[in-house]
């Protein structure tokens, strides 16, 4: 059988709790600085919020203060790689990836491994027939439901073109634009509230990526956000079975949820 680093073990390989850690620190740290770039006087942002009503919100209307506190919401993550050098945001991104591409490869091993004996727990004697584990048959039901969702991931990261300095940043801007199309902001305003964000911070990136936002940032992060989507939308069809009671698999499909949002942020 192969040597498989457990999920822990490869958290103590690659310290992905750090970078977090780090994430929520420089968020909190920034965040008054954040909210400022977005409110200043000439901020595209003041046009979309005068207490106009806004269907897709939860409220029916919005303030100002309350739509930059919701745009800020959106580039937690975003502030963070906004802060390091080109290199060190490569550096992240990279080594975040080797660790969720390592733990999803790790528990599918394991998944499978599992799944190939079917005689786990019990043991057939052809001249003595058995009765049917019931506890075993519902065991292999829910980790072949967690293999689909696993399967699926694990084809995505295969996918994944190399990481550069503005992956980090594409991933993690797709929200935040979504949010300002839904808004009904323009491309021009758009364009003109990143510029001015990334100049606040002072961003550490090149000048062809700058003079163009929509090809180096916008469409890729558009482009992430919408792949994620469609996958999230896939993962009731795999989380299903008649042989699992309706509260274990309401909680299978939150865990399934959730694994695939925090694989998916680098």
């Amino acid at each position: 059988m192969k040597n498989l680093l457990t999920t822990q073990q490869l958290r103590e390989k690659y310290e992905p709790d750090s970078i977090l850690k780090s994430v929520d620190e420089i968020f909190e740290i920034n965040f008054d600085k954040l909210i400022s770039s977005l409110t200043h006087d000439d901020s595209p942002l003041n046009k979309y919020g005068q207490d106009q009503q806004i269907s897709f919100l939860d409220s029916a209307s919005i303030n100002s203060d309350d739509l930059a506190n919701k745009v800020a919401s959106f580039l937690k993550d975003t502030i963070y790689f906004m802060t390091l050098s080109k290199k060190e945001r490569t550096k992240v991104t990279q080594k975040m990836r080797a660790y969720y591409s390592q733990v999803v490869k790790n528990q599918l091993h394991r998944i499978d491994q599992l799944i190939a004996d079917q005689e786990v727990g019990t043991l057939k004697h052809t001249t003595d027939p058995s009765p049917v584990h019931k506890g075993m048959v519902q065991v292999y039901q829910i980790l072949t439901m967690v293999k689909n969702n696993l399967e699926i991931e694990n084809d995505y990261r295969r996918g994944l073109a190399r990481s550069g300095y503005l992956t980090g940043l594409q991933i993690s801007m797709g929200e935040f634009f979504t949010f300002l199309n839904k808004l009904g902001m323009n491309q021009k305003d758009q364009i003109t509230l990143v510029q001015r964000l990334f100049d606040d911070f002072k961003v550490d990136w090149e000048a062809g990526d700058r003079e163009n936002i929509k090809l180096s940032l916008q469409s890729p992060a558009l482009d992430y956000h919408k792949m994620t989507q469609e996958d999230l939308q896939k993962i009731s069809s795999l989380i299903y079975s008649n042989k699992v009671n309706d509260s274990i698999m309401t909680n299978l499909l939150e865990q399934a949820i959730t694994l695939k949002k925090r694989v998916r942020r680098f």
